[in-house]
């Protein structure tokens, strides 16, 4: 714990006057623009001095960091099934540099350390790496409107990230190798990615990580913000495709092609506000047709009350199997989804899931926010497995063709303590339903920590 009190006692002191006026801190910490601080009447105070460093007439360097600390306490992980009660603190530390070559090129370099103190086997590939890159990138500008970036980098399509996300939940972000082109012509709301890139797999050793040469993803993401109904809205359509080979579905292994092609609608007009997105997947699998598909429909109200209440309503549903054996693949692969979507346990994947949920979240002070829910989750079909996070059946579940997985309730907090302090705190309550009792597993208990410090 000593490397997370050392970066608390510094960020105490980073954390002054002059953090008020820097930019927000970004969950991609690349998207922070530092650009006004050339200025040199503007760089007042420790953190912004490192934040612009001038390097003669024109290029500047830029440096950050984090230090993360997550305290885990599970009761029964993985419904109990092949895993024991744990209690352990999952370490992330950062360092970054950022170089601004010109208006047109800059070079951004991250490394990463990760420990697992106290956890039990099995160790998810994402608890532990000695150190290695997590970043490191170049971008080229040849247009105001075009930016090319090459190199290991992280995806962030939309801030849902339901199927394409950072992975911020557990100690190694999602990092990815190979080429993004963004395109954002300036006044007209259009956003344009195009993606080819492999994930990165985690070895535990020190700058061992490789990409996965068992898996490419390519495609292109278009996003459409315009005002409509006295509100902000935003349009996105895209088309992705995941070349896996060794993919495991319910009992069967094989190489997979899939296709994915989704719309998402979000806005706010009033009170309410909406984020909706659906999916359909095609391709191949062990010689079968995929035919997949995935629904998100997250809906809320905000009452103008003191520390004004969210009701939240939400829907998640996705295919599951019907049949192993008529040749058609209907398990839906979510591809690099954001974990934490669903809660911090793991425990619940968006292959052959249905799941309702509702909400309500207060905001007691401006930096102060919590939420309590209740999920209740079945089988899409009772012929294909249970899984978890991000798509792992449990093979006991395959015995049985009860539906009802589960309830969770859980109960969230978030602390913005300064601009670089943050604490995050989850309580999970999982009950187990016929689904899973008559597979062996039982009710599962997490309560989770995190304090995050950045600059």
């Amino acid at each position: 714990m000593r490397p997370f009190a050392l970066a608390l006692a510094v960020g105490l002191s980073l954390a002054g006057p002059a953090a008020a006026q820097l930019p927000p801190l970004q969950l991609v910490r690349p998207d922070e623009d530092y650009s006004a601080l050339k200025n040199p009447e503007e760089r007042v105070g420790l953190e912004a001095q490192l934040k612009y460093i001038p390097l003669g007439d024109g290029p500047w360097l830029s440096l950050g960091g984090e230090a993360r600390e997550r305290l885990d306490v599970t009761h029964a992980a993985r419904f109990g099934i092949g895993a024991q009660d744990d209690t352990s603190v999952l370490q992330r530390l950062l360092v970054h540099a950022d170089l601004h070559l010109s208006d047109s090129a800059r070079v951004y370099v991250e490394l990463g350390q990760h420990q697992a103190f106290g956890k039990k086997a099995p160790n998810p590939a994402t608890d532990r790496d000695r150190l290695d890159v997590q970043n490191a990138f170049v971008d080229i500008s040849p247009d105001p409107g075009l930016r090319i970036r090459m190199g290991r980098q992280e995806l962030e399509l939309n801030p849902e990230q339901r199927f394409v996300s950072v992975r911020e939940g557990p100690s190694i972000r999602q990092s990815f190798d190979g080429v993004r082109a963004t395109w954002t012509p300036a006044g007209s709301g259009w956003r344009i990615d195009a993606i080819a890139v492999r994930p990165v797999a985690i070895s535990i050793g020190a700058f061992d990580d490789s990409n996965d040469r068992t898996q490419d993803f390519w495609g292109v993401y278009v996003a459409r913000s315009f005002a409509a109904a006295g509100g902000r809205w935003e349009f996105d359509g895209y088309g992705f495709e995941l070349d896996r080979d060794r993919g495991r579905y319910g009992a069967i292994q094989g190489d997979e092609r899939r296709a994915s092609f989704g719309m998402r609608l979000v806005g706010r007009t009033g009170p309410w506000d909406l984020d909706w997105e659906g999916m359909v997947q095609t391709g191949k699998f062990a010689d079968q047709d995929i035919r997949a598909w995935a629904v998100g429909l997250d809906t809320g109200y905000t009452l103008g009350l003191p520390w004004k209440p969210r009701l939240g309503l939400r829907l998640d549903v996705a295919s599951g199997d019907r049949n192993p054996r008529d040749g058609r693949l209907q398990t839906f692969n979510p591809l690099f989804p954001k974990g934490a979507y669903f809660n911090e346990t793991s425990l619940t994947s968006w292959s052959n899931l249905t799941a309702p949920r509702a909400s309500i979240r207060v905001q007691p002070r401006d930096d102060l926010t919590i939420e309590a829910s209740v999920t209740e989750r079945w089988r899409t079909s009772v012929h294909d497995a249970v899984y978890l996070q991000p798509a792992v059946p449990l093979p006991q579940t395959l015995a049985n063709t009860h539906r009802r997985v589960g309830t969770a309730f859980a109960l969230d907090a978030t602390w913005k303590a300064t601009r670089n302090i943050g604490v995050t705190a989850e309580l999970v309550r999982q009950t187990a339903g016929p689904a899973v009792t008559a597979a062996g597993g039982r009710d599962s208990d997490v309560a989770m920590l995190i304090l995050q410090y950045r600059f």
